[in-house]
């Protein structure tokens, strides 16, 4: 097990941030949709189209078309989509890399 860690440490790395970054991401869709509910202050939009850009593309991307927060702002749509793939393609070949 620590040799296939060390030997796909990169790709771990990336995994980790993937997780991490995702649930950030989440966590502030879900909480901004929240607060849009209860007309209470928002996070900013930069905020949370950084996030998704930070390896937080499945987050956003379950907050956006999941939680039906922000469909309608199509730039929200599009950096979901475009980072996701951006993402896959980071996973795709580190991996690849590391074999």
């Amino acid at each position: 097990m620590l040799e296939f860690i060390n030997n796909h440490l990169i790709f771990s790395i990336i995994i980790l941030l993937n997780i991490i970054g995702s649930l950030i991401s989440l966590f502030l869709y879900a909480s901004d949709k929240r607060k849009a509910i209860n007309n209470s202050w928002r996070i900013k939009e930069k905020t949370l189209l950084l996030s998704t850009l930070l390896f937080g593309a499945v987050g956003s991307f379950i907050g956006i078309f999941i939680l039906r927060h922000k469909t309608r702002h199509w730039y929200f749509v599009l950096t979901a989509i475009v980072s996701l793939i951006i993402q896959a393609l980071l996973l795709y070949f580190t991996f690849n890399l590391s074999l």
